[in-house]
């Protein structure tokens, strides 16, 4: 349309130059090249400014991380003025909002900066960014600049708190690491139980060279024998209803596999993670599997492995349709070395669970159990206690600490 105006406009101020009113003519003809110059100005704010978010991509339950915002005028022209907006998800608060409102002068770089405040664990998508951009004079409809729009996202994982096992009320020896034991297995070369007399066939590299100058003898150090027992969390976030109070016990109980598996990693035990619940993953609008969601990761070990149990740990959710844990668990232990430790954290028990427990213990799995639900067990739950505890189960049944309740 604004074409159409122009060429009628040209038409009318030419003869207009030669006549009496060329003044006129003239004024109207130098409007009218402001306002082309004025919107192909505006048009070419999108191509000349360029955003970029920097943030870290991890972060813990209740750690603030700063989101740094670069805001880079490519072109010759200024910008009279510039609205930003960067999307922050609910869960997340920024501090303070991520709103702003600059100008911009030519080839000028600005940078602005806030901060999230993760409460809550999960996986994130931080952006797009949104704008408004105006000139000195304005032609848009609404006489609100130009509207922009930036698709820039960073991800964001926030993982669960990890606290020490005695803020969690749990002793801090576990049944966790390296096991003594009589049977002829490798020697554990970082325990030294004493030394002997060197005879053939002693590995060379186990000779003590300080004991054999003293005592003008070779001398060959001695290890303790170790088995490695690896550690496997049962994580059991079926929910019995979709009451707020079950979402509060299901953090607790990622809380208490978090801190587990971070304390298996101090020992450089390995351990993994087996769980009923659902992890969609970075997907959005697309339903995974149930089955394909749920985490069955077998034990590993390293500060890498950690981290990718704290990922599952981070965007896991509690389920009211999954099957009950106990109809998983000969699956997963059918994959377990003999012998390892496994640490069911459940909500509460009940017959089929302590049932499936007491099986495992028999066939020679070392089982711990630890109960999150505190007050909001059910009838008989006790009894069903005192049944795990009859056949060697070690059982911790623990409230969750207020200060530690992550979810606000």
């Amino acid at each position: 349309m604004w074409r159409l105006v122009l060429a009628i406009a040209v038409l009318l101020i030419i003869p207009g130059i030669w006549s009496s009113f060329w003044l006129l003519s003239v004024t109207l003809l130098l409007l009218i090249l402001i306002s082309l110059f004025n919107r192909l100005w505006l048009r070419s704010i999108p191509k000349r400014v360029r955003l970029q978010r920097s943030m870290p991509g991890q972060a813990y339950v209740g750690d603030k991380i700063e989101v740094e915002l670069t805001v880079h005028n490519t072109g010759i022209l200024p910008v009279p003025w510039l609205t930003l907006q960067d999307f922050v998800p609910v869960s997340l608060q920024a501090i303070p909002r991520p709103e702003y409102l600059i100008a911009l002068h030519g080839h000028e770089k600005i940078r602005l900066s806030y901060k999230l405040d993760c409460k809550r664990r999960g996986r994130y998508r931080v952006g797009p960014f949104e704008g408004q951009a105006g000139t000195l004079y304005d032609t848009t409809k609404d006489g609100m600049g130009e509207t922009l729009g930036w698709r820039q996202q960073v991800k964001l994982v926030v993982y669960p708190v990890i606290v020490p096992l005695e803020q969690l009320q749990l002793p801090s020896r576990l049944p966790l690491g390296n096991l003594r034991t009589r049977q002829p297995l490798l020697p554990d070369p970082s325990r030294i139980a004493g030394v002997r007399e060197y005879q053939p066939g002693d590995d060379p590299r186990h000779i003590d060279w300080r004991n054999t100058a003293r005592l003008n003898q070779l001398q060959v150090r001695q290890f303790e024998r170790t088995r490695i027992i690896p550690l496997a969390l049962f994580l059991d976030l079926r929910a019995p209803d979709m009451q707020f109070i079950w979402r509060q016990v299901a953090e607790a109980s990622i809380v208490v596999a978090a801190s587990l598996a971070n304390r298996a990693n101090e020992l450089n035990q390995a351990f993994g993670l087996y769980s009923n619940g659902y992890d969609p993953g970075w997907e959005t609008g697309t339903l995974i599997d149930l089955e394909l969601g749920r985490p069955e990761m077998q034990p590993h070990s390293g500060n890498a492995w950690l981290y990718e149990v704290l990922d599952k740990l981070a965007g896991i959710e509690i389920r009211t349709d999954t099957p009950h844990i106990e109809q998983n668990i000969g699956r997963w232990t059918s994959k377990l070395a003999w012998g390892a430790t496994i640490a069911l954290i459940s909500f509460e028990p009940y017959p089929e669970l302590v049932t499936e427990l007491g099986r495992l213990r028999k066939s020679g799995f070392a089982v711990i159990a630890i109960f999150t639900a505190g007050q909001q067990k059910s009838f008989g739950a006790g009894a069903a206690l005192d049944a795990l505890r009859s056949v060697g189960i070690a059982v911790f049944d623990i409230t969750f600490p207020g200060e530690l309740n992550v979810v606000k």
